[in-house]
């Protein structure tokens, strides 16, 4: 990166340099949209490939993966080049969930199942979520606010208490709230009262199993993983005019007058706007010398082979038990059902086991494969179990304590008064679960800041 622009260049328009920090979906939808406006863009991506987390291992005759595969029909993401959605094949997202007593349930959790418990506990239920909603006061916790809208005992008895423990390592009772609304947005709708009211009328017209229930076919990502997507959008930027410094991580960044200086592992240069999509803490180190207090999670992702996986275990399966370390797990041999069996040439099912690591904690994937294998086996849903290979993940989850709200706006407000403009999940430590979500949010992020103004030769 020698590229400088020249110090006395006029006022931020259309023309000059924006360097887009991170080289995700976040910062590829934003290179794609300001390249559109007329700028001149360049990436910096501290690792060597386009994607961010999503990335695909190839072991043997087996294909793993890191990071979300699935995609609804018109996502944003296959906006970003030709034929992008044709790469990807439908298929249905079975999701199931190992309750606290070893069943197999339907994921995610549904009012049809507080309905439908036995005449007693349905009673039991009915007097503790009323008693809830009138007492239990909310104080700022994610214990509080789902003791009051879901009740006590649908909050144990389900598992989801457990869940919320083994995701961050720590009671309820030490997040905060806004991980209900942001990460529980499911149960935050579901639990409104005119939402419960519609849900009861429905169960009593329809005696249905929830499992039962018509969902629509996703897109998945390519059997091959995800460098067919990624390249070429990266192919379609790179002829545009979008520049790409692969395997550059950022180094510091400052304000100097009206431009922005950016040093690097390859050099530096001067720009007119800076658009960051790296972890805000990162960017926040880079800038002022000093973390910014933020903290996330960073997840052990174990790639496993076995000789047999219960057949309602679904293709997704959560662990809402009280045993087991793992969160999730993906099972791809029967999302790409064309990859196993007879047909593939090899015989076992192959999955990706996630595990969030707690803060300062470790990666270590002998340990929990040990677990995962045991838990599934005591179960009798798992057998013959191989870890095949694993991976660490940094930077998957932001960490929602008490508290962390100050400082995340404390963060962004000290950032963003420098002009630079913070845009999707990491870049703004948000938890945005689909890739559709994240563009939106750069959209949005980069409308705000008027970046969108046409070039000259465009508006004449």
């Amino acid at each position: 990166m020698a590229d400088r622009i020249p110090a006395q260049r006029g006022g931020p328009g259309p023309g000059g340099l924006v360097v887009v920090l991170g080289g995700g979906i976040a910062g590829l939808a934003a290179a794609d949209r300001l390249s559109q406006a007329g700028w001149r863009v360049r990436i910096v991506e501290k690792d060597r490939r386009c994607g961010g987390v999503h990335r695909a291992r190839q072991i043997g005759p087996y294909t793993f993966g890191v990071g979300s595969i699935f995609y609804e029909e018109n996502a944003r993401l296959f906006d970003l080049a030709p034929g992008l959605r044709n790469l990807c094949p439908t298929v249905m997202r079975v999701q199931r969930r190992i309750a606290p007593d070893g069943a197999i349930l339907h994921y995610p959790l549904e009012p049809r199942e507080f309905l439908r418990q036995s005449p007693l506990r349905l009673a039991r239920s009915v007097v503790d979520l009323a008693w809830s909603r009138l007492w239990v006061r909310r104080d700022g916790t994610l214990d509080a606010i789902a003791r009051q809208r879901l009740g006590g005992s649908f909050f144990e008895s389900t598992g989801l208490a457990s869940y919320i423990s083994r995701f961050h390592h720590v009671s309820p009772r030490e997040i905060d709230e806004v991980f209900f609304f942001r990460r529980m947005a499911y149960v935050e709708r579901f639990t409104r009262i005119g939402a419960l009211a519609r849900s009861a009328a429905r169960s009593l017209l329809s005696r249905a199993p929830v499992n039962q229930r018509t969902r629509r076919p996703l897109r998945v990502r390519p059997r091959e993983g995800f460098e067919p997507i990624f390249e070429r959008i990266e192919r379609r930027l790179a002829a545009s005019g979008v520049e790409f410094s692969l395997g550059d991580a950022l180094l510091s960044l400052r304000r100097e007058g009206g431009l922005f200086h950016l040093r690097t592992a390859s050099g530096s240069c001067f720009a007119e706007a800076v658009v960051s999509t790296i972890p805000l803490d990162s960017l926040h180190q880079a800038m002022f010398g000093v973390g910014s207090g933020l903290v996330s999670l960073d997840m052990t992702t174990l790639f496993v082979s076995a000789a047999h996986l219960d057949r309602r275990l679904g293709n997704v399966l959560f662990n809402f038990h009280p045993r087991g370390q793992w969160k999730r797990a993906t099972i791809y041999s029967r999302i790409y059902p064309d990859a196993a069996g007879r047909d593939g040439g090899f015989d076992r099912e192959f999955l990706a086991v996630e595990t969030t690591i707690p803060p300062g904690g470790s990666h270590d994937p002998q340990r929990i494969f040990e677990d995962f294998r045991k838990h599934m086996t005591v179960l009798g849903l798992a057998r013959d179990l191989t870890l095949e290979g694993h991976e660490r993940v940094e930077n998957c989850y932001p960490l929602y304590t008490p508290g962390s709200g100050a400082i995340l706006e404390q963060a962004l407000h000290r950032i963003s008064r420098s002009g630079i403009i913070l845009a999707g999940r990491q870049g703004r430590f948000e938890y945005l679960p689909t890739s559709s979500g994240v563009i939106l949010r750069v959209m949005q992020e980069l409308d705000a800041a008027g970046l969108f103004a046409a070039a000259p030769e465009m508006a004449a």
